[in-house]
């Protein structure tokens, strides 16, 4: 939906991903976790699961806003421009998308998804979806740290170069690993095209407005 929404919007094919590898973007599967924890009781209640899924989602979203902004220092988004929001984290125009959402997963999404499961896990052994799941698991876990650690050197690399003053990033530290080679400008602006640091002085910077040489995007129309 987010790149249906870029491509309307902006014009162009952009990744909207967390995590360097696989297309996995954190704040829908824990959001859709926690809806689904927390509203399938509510099932074929709309305006509960609607109410609900907009506190659930908010909460969700001001939660990784700020985890991203203290341990990453960077903002995947900010709405401090819109109605109703809250420390530019949530808003009340996403809050009520949340909503739409929750009803969509609650009534319609997650029973297929878990008819599906179901079936799986009656034609194969208890054994093979703890190795599955063991598996992915790792898998996660390590693309988050390789993730955490590239963000970490790129930011670096990009508050040296461009002589910026990054929040939480020492500018005249040294990467004492060099991973431009295979974590480049561009791929790095590929993969989060609209990530948003903080300055000393509490401003926003906007990394594609400063990276103007490399290109943030899959495609263009």
């Amino acid at each position: 939906m987010e790149t249906i929404y870029a491509i309307f919007t902006k014009g162009m094919i952009e990744s909207r991903k967390s995590f360097l590898y696989g297309p996995f973007c954190i704040i829908y599967g824990v959001g859709a976790i926690c809806l689904t924890m927390t509203l399938t009781r509510y099932k074929n209640q709309n305006k509960k699961i609607f109410f609900y899924g907009m506190i659930v989602g908010c909460l969700v979203e001001y939660l990784g806003s700020y985890i991203g902004e203290i341990f990453l220092h960077v903002k995947w988004w900010d709405y401090s421009n819109d109605f109703l929001n809250i420390n530019g984290r949530t808003c009340l125009y996403y809050a009520i998308l949340w909503g739409f959402l929750s009803i969509a997963l609650i009534n319609y999404v997650n029973p297929v998804i878990d008819k599906y499961i179901d079936i799986m896990i009656q034609k194969t052994s208890s054994q093979f979806w703890k190795l599955c799941i063991s598996s992915v698991t790792l898998l996660m876990i390590f693309d988050g740290i390789l993730t955490c650690i590239v963000l970490d050197n790129f930011l670096i690399r990009v508050s040296s170069e461009y002589n910026i003053d990054i929040k939480g990033i020492d500018s005249n530290q040294i990467n004492n690993i060099d991973l431009s080679k295979n974590y480049s400008n561009e791929r790095m602006m590929m993969t989060y095209p609209n990530i948003i640091v903080v300055n000393d002085k509490n401003e926003n910077i906007y990394l594609e407005s400063l990276l103007t040489d490399v290109k943030n995007y899959y495609y263009k129309f």
